[in-house]
């Protein structure tokens, strides 16, 4: 809704300098998609939302710094906002101790009365999700010097290649810049030599004659080597939810196949 509204906006088809505040969540939003609104709404304050259906709460927010501080890091960093007064929360490494220093990533945990007490007729996955008394919520998260939580990913999918751990959501707004791409989604693919190669499946602008080995020396400017997409697919469209989010599993799925 966020890139609609951006388009809408692009085409100059409508007013947007009264709009003051738009709020957004559930995936993380461009760095391209928040400089088309600025620009023509200057005065808008966008705010993102994070959580989990497994949480009533939202789990972290932005109240009013959120344009500036995005501005001034995407697409390096993801902030999450400050923590829901409703929910504990901490990030903990693969051994359950809690994480505090700048740079090491760890899951974000949660626990609070307003938590799920499981999942219907799941045993196992109750006790995997709930163990040690947290909410375990498979986000890799970090805080930086500052001490502001940055999402890294969601660990499923997350890319190994190398030996490193790359974001898919710091390529993806990489690749979303370049005036080419519609549409996005990084995933890993398994590969003899790297483990899993770094691959892109783009949308492109209708029309817009952007190519694999332009996108790649695109990346290549502005990411890591290991970052850097080893391949480029080009695709009509991308699997997505009802609500309009991207369906990773079904990509890794058809590449795979």
């Amino acid at each position: 809704m966020m890139k609609a509204l951006a388009d809408v906006l692009e085409g100059g088809e409508r007013d947007a300098s009264s709009l003051t505040v738009a709020v957004y969540g559930w995936a993380a939003l461009p760095p391209a998609v928040l400089k088309t609104l600025k620009k023509h709404a200057p005065a808008l304050e966008v705010v993102e939302i994070f959580g989990q259906t497994e949480s009533i709460s939202c789990h972290r927010f932005w109240p009013g710094m959120w344009p500036e501080v995005y501005e001034a890091t995407a697409p390096q960093q993801n902030y999450v906002g400050l923590p829901s007064p409703l929910l504990a929360s901490r990030i903990f490494d693969q051994e359950g101790r809690p994480v505090d220093l700048p740079g090491e990533a760890g899951e974000a945990v949660y626990r609070s009365p307003v938590m799920t007490a499981g999942y219907y007729k799941d045993e196992a996955a109750t006790r995997e999700a709930l163990r040690g008394g947290w909410f375990h919520s498979g986000d890799s998260c970090l805080f930086d010097d500052d001490g502001l939580r940055v999402m890294v990913d969601r660990y499923k999918d997350l890319v190994k290649s190398g030996g490193e751990n790359v974001s898919t959501i710091r390529v993806e707004s990489v690749l979303s810049m370049h005036p080419g791409v519609q549409k996005v989604a990084v995933v890993g693919v398994p590969d003899e030599r790297w483990g899993e190669a770094v691959t892109a499946v783009v949308v492109p602008v209708v029309d817009g004659g952007v190519t694999a080995e332009e996108l790649i020396a695109f990346g290549r400017e502005r990411l890591a080597g290991f970052e850097t997409p080893k391949e480029v697919i080009f695709v009509d469209a991308l699997p997505e939810t009802v609500g309009g989010k991207v369906m990773k599993y079904r990509i890794r799925q058809s590449l795979q196949s």
